[in-house]
């Protein structure tokens, strides 16, 4: 009787074939899934070369994509839309990969002492707490002070100096709920400069991501509302969405090479000039119109980045 075959293994055809597939393969890829037909031994050397290829597309795609993506505005959106895909790295890749080498490139960078301020912001903060404490001190109270109030079994750790629970208005509507995230955001500010720091770099690196990702697609409404009419469906719409964020993750990531610092400083000029030039070569309009909608679309934008980017920093550390 003969052996039977494995049942993992594709069944073989006359001639090459696809050790995949089982299909008929006389090239050096199959023609229907892709894979490759000369099938060697593994080696360390091969898994390195594999992922390279694999991961960053480092057979040109790689290069040309970035080269697009930095010196022509909206290129990769049209490539896509035409059909042109294989030439360049996929949109969700690229985007995922320079956000997640940002976020990490930053955390290293930055370190614990990223919240530390300068010399001068910090004489000015300590000439506002002096100027705090002599007005107080000049203040007397003629009421009759009110006994102690018995210290609670669960009492929350002592808020640093000069710092109540009156100075944060939380109203949720649940008074339980308002109450933890005060004595959660309390205990934060109670922690030594070094770990607080160390503790808010870490939350938002972890969520700050996330929260960007699903910001996307309220970029994405507001071009569609701004080219209504133009034949652009809401799609087109979000893949402008992650080419352009792409497009910032990678001029943040230049902007932490050594020598460029200073390129940072100019973002707040790039980004709306490259929106400009990227919409105009993808949806067209003039150039006057096309300013006024990008200033809009970035105002709001802005707002909603700077509330999301809050809330991803600071609810986790009060609610975990």
């Amino acid at each position: 009787m003969a052996r039977e075959r494995p049942l993992l293994a594709p069944a073989p055809v006359n001639g090459a074939y696809c050790r995949n597939c089982g299909a008929q393969a006389d090239v050096f890829y199959c023609p229907v899934c892709g894979q490759e037909t000369r099938i060697e031994l593994p080696t360390v050397r091969h898994f390195l070369a594999e992922f390279a290829e694999q991961t960053f597309a480092l057979q040109g795609q790689l290069w040309r994509t970035l080269h697009s993506l930095l010196f022509k505005p909206g290129k990769l959106t049209l490539e896509y839309v035409a059909g042109r895909r294989q030439r360049y790295v996929r949109p969700l890749r690229l985007y995922l990969a320079l956000s997640i080498l940002f976020f990490a490139v930053l955390g290293l960078a930055a370190g614990p002492d990223f919240l530390e301020l300068n010399a001068d912001d910090q004489a000015e903060l300590d000439k506002a707490r002096a100027e705090i404490k002599a007005d107080r001190a000049a203040v007397t109270v003629a009421e009759t002070p009110l006994p102690p109030v018995p210290e609670a079994k669960d009492a929350q750790p002592a808020p640093p100096p000069g710092f109540s629970r009156g100075d944060m208005n939380i109203d949720t509507g649940h008074p339980e709920f308002d109450q933890r995230i005060k004595a959660r955001i309390e205990s934060l500010l109670a922690l030594p400069a070094d770990e607080m720091s160390a503790r808010i770099l870490d939350t938002f690196t972890a969520w700050a991501p996330v929260a960007m990702f699903f910001l996307m697609p309220l970029f994405a409404a507001m071009l569609k509302l701004g080219y209504l009419g133009r034949g652009a469906n809401y799609a087109v719409h979000l893949l402008f969405a992650v080419n352009f964020h792409s497009f910032i993750f990678l001029a943040l990531l230049i902007t932490q090479l050594p020598g460029v610092n200073a390129l940072g400083d100019l973002l707040g000029f790039i980004i709306p000039i490259y929106l400009w030039f990227a919409l105009r070569h993808v949806h067209g309009g003039t150039g006057y119109g096309t300013a006024v909608f990008v200033f809009l679309v970035l105002t709001i934008y802005a707002v909603a980045l700077g509330l999301v980017m809050a809330a991803s920093t600071f609810v986790p550390l009060a609610l975990l």
